[in-house]
């Protein structure tokens, strides 16, 4: 019987659509009516507004921010783009490594070499 059940997890797994941000997805961002949980593009949209929307933190708000986790992306280059989010996860890819990041907990889910020239961060960066 756990074997049987293991068999249907995994063929659920297999069968299911993978769900990728759509054209329309990404024309909407950054604009009214967008889902906002999600940072699909740089600078916040194709009109690379760079701010979001949402009314929730302004001058009397934000003093009440306070950080929920923290992580280091241990780069000898820093960061230099702005990362993405779609479904919970957040992209960031620096001149070292591309990782996905779980935007509830910070934890990271898989850190993937960027492999180049050494001297190449120097001259593009």
């Amino acid at each position: 019987m756990k074997k049987l059940l293991g068999t249907i997890a995994l063929l659920a797994v297999v069968n299911s659509p993978l769900q990728a941000q759509t054209a329309q997805d990404l024309a909407r961002d950054g604009n009214k009516g967008s889902n906002t949980d999600n940072v699909l593009t740089y600078g916040m949209g194709y009109h690379q507004n760079r701010y979001s929307p949402l009314k929730q933190i302004n001058k009397n708000t934000v003093k009440r921010l306070v950080p929920v986790w923290s992580t280091s992306l241990g780069s000898n280059y820093g960061e230099q783009g702005q990362p993405l989010v779609y479904n919970g996860v957040m992209f960031v890819a620096n001149a070292e490594n591309t990782i996905a990041i779980d935007v509830a907990t910070g934890k990271q889910l898989w850190r993937t070499p960027v492999e180049w020239d050494p001297a190449t961060p120097r001259v593009v960066c």
